[in-house]
């Protein structure tokens, strides 16, 4: 069931996710963390320690508001871990608080507690069972179902107080619907587990608080009612460690069993390895995922209050309330409902690669000798081996291993800085050189061993390196003589920031500049020529048109001399 998750939108493939998560149950796929469901154990640890805050987190907010709304009778189960998160002066201002957004009746699941306890001492007592693990913390029960099936067995088969609680309200006292609020997420799933139908959702504090304050309400601000008890004796201690043994421990009779108590999943998960080996017996042991118990739940929300302050205000809250009549007839009556639930084995199809195919990944990321593996852990994966099988389940992308995407962005950026036919400077503070590459050996006649860590005027003027330097101001296309190397060059310059470095870029223009000049050069030969053809091709006009103004009249004379000459000697003609 798909409880919690990462909004894609987020991630930014810092994999403090992957590092956390105890089971390795996140995949990465196209640069983003997705939980895969059927490996997780909804612990939420990869939630509280995301730092892009990229959660998202199925609520039943709004079931329980549509229920509250039609059904008008939904009662409360509210775990005891309320104590250490929430600021109250009496229990009975949470009650208020809690009625006003419509609940019908609150009752704290630390009855639940009490009503499983003959239950667990029943099973304590079974010597055929030498080692029994409390099943109270569902993230725990997925972790033995999924990744330690063999020990499945040692899980004590009864359901957890939440759900004990559930079905007493329901039976007992006749509510149609309870709500579970509480600070763990891996509630949201055992409420939908087979047999279960004691809780009908499960909000979590962090959800609550958002409620109240979407509705403008501060228990703090309630009115106190003295005369409001709750279930208040050695049940309340099960949010914290040994909380659940000092709850069944005044009815054990042969105390025959040693008793651990073990929080946080990686100690658990050694605790289990443990068992696998055999190294136990006789033993009854609390496990609980969240280090330090249920006051450390991943939805306690936003509060000031640090661990141990939790765990104080609840041993406060236990030990300052005397027993309810509710306590003292659950000890004496037979309660008739039955809490025994059977933990099924949910073993994973996880592939194991042989060697040569593990061998075949890590060679993509240059990873072809055992020195080459560095486990630094990084990606996530405790070794690159491990990294390496997670590829081979398509849980992990190649290209997760930081050194080798350093390596190679690296190699990459060297060799298109060394590539580069441009002369690439870099120089500190101090004008001492920090960068020299290839160009910059070429166009300096000069080794840049002989020159890195050494003033850059010992090159050329550096007066444009020291300006970008003060300033802060970048020199863009700056022309620039070299006259000393024979050189035009032009600048670029600029200040990083990040490493106080200034940075040159000086591309050489010589040949491109005296190409240029030739360019000119020949265009202003070809307008002078031009120009004298011009005026010789003008001189010539005006000669040739001078000749033939002359000529032209001169055969006028002529042609009206003959002209006459042939009137006079036309006969009868004057």
């Amino acid at each position: 069931m798909d409880v919690i998750n990462f909004s894609r939108a987020n991630c930014k493939n810092c994999y403090k996710c992957i590092r956390a998560c105890p089971v390795k149950a996140i995949r990465m796929k196209n640069d983003q963390a997705e939980i895969v469901d059927e490996r997780c154990i909804t612990c939420g640890t990869c939630l509280t320690i995301c730092p892009q805050n990229a959660k998202t987190i199925k609520s039943d907010v709004q079931r329980v508001k549509y229920l509250l709304k039609h059904d008008k009778d939904m009662a409360v189960s509210l775990a005891p871990s309320f104590a250490g998160i929430f600021s109250f002066k009496h229990y009975s201002q949470m009650i208020s608080a809690l009625k006003k957004l419509g609940f019908s009746a609150i009752y704290q699941t630390s009855v639940g507690a009490r009503l499983i306890a003959k239950d667990y001492v029943k099973h304590y007592n079974n010597k055929e069972k030498p080692n029994l693990i409390t099943t109270a913390c569902p993230a725990i029960n997925y972790l033995i179902q999924k990744y330690y099936p063999e020990l499945v067995h040692c899980l004590v088969p009864v359901v957890s107080p939440m759900e004990a609680h559930g079905r007493y309200l329901k039976k007992t006292k006749g509510h149609k619907e309870v709500a579970f609020i509480g600070p763990c997420l891996a509630k949201k799933v055992e409420i939908h587990d087979k047999g279960s139908y004691g809780i009908d959702a499960s909000l979590t504090f962090e959800e609550l608080m958002a409620w109240w304050e979407e509705e403008g309400i501060d228990p703090l601000l309630e009115p106190v009612n003295e005369h409001e008890n709750g279930f208040c004796d050695d049940a309340n201690f099960y949010p914290i460690p040994g909380g659940s043994y000092k709850t069944i421990e005044p009815l054990i009779q042969d105390n025959w069993r040693e008793f651990i108590e073990v929080s946080g999943k990686e100690n658990c998960m050694l605790m289990l390895d443990e068992l696998k080996k055999g190294e136990f017996h006789r033993t009854w042991i609390e496990m609980n995922a969240c280090e330090g118990g249920c006051i450390n739940g991943p939805a306690i929300g936003s509060i000031d209050r640090g661990p141990f302050k939790r765990i104080k205000c609840v041993k406060i809250f236990a030990r300052h309330n005397s027993p309810c009549a509710e306590s003292i007839a659950i000890n004496q009556e037979v309660i008739p409902i039955n809490f025994e639930k059977h933990y099924e084995p949910i073993p994973l199809e996880i592939k194991k690669p042989n060697e040569e195919e593990v061998k075949r990944i890590l060679e993509t990321i240059g990873k072809y000798r055992p020195e080459h593996e560095l486990n630094c852990g990084v990606c996530g994966y405790n070794s690159c081996r491990e990294k390496a099988e997670a590829v081979y389940n398509g849980m992990a992308e190649i290209r997760m291993c930081m050194p080798y995407m350093r390596n190679r962005a690296e190699s990459f950026s060297n060799h298109i800085i060394e590539s580069t036919p441009n002369a690439i400077i870099a120089v500190d503070i101090d004008m001492n050189v920090q960068v020299f590459n290839n160009g910059a050996e070429k166009m300096f006649r000069i080794n840049s061993s002989d020159i890195i860590h050494k003033p850059l005027d010992l090159l050329f003027d550096c007066d444009d390196f020291n300006y970008v330097s003060k300033t802060k101001k970048n020199i863009v296309n700056k022309k620039v003589n070299l006259t000393q190397y024979g050189l035009i060059t032009q600048q670029d310059i600029y200040y990083e920031k990040e490493h106080s470095l200034v940075i040159g870029i000086i591309t050489d223009i010589t040949a491109q500049q005296q190409a240029r000049e030739r360019r000119i050069n020949l265009r202003q030969e070809t307008v002078e020529t031009a120009q004298q053809v011009i005026d010789k091709q003008m001189r010539v006009a005006q000669e040739i048109a001078s000749v033939l103004g002359e000529t032209t009249a001169e055969t006028k004379v002529l042609l009206n001399k003959i002209q006459r000459l042939l009137i006079d000697e036309m006969p009868g003609e004057e």
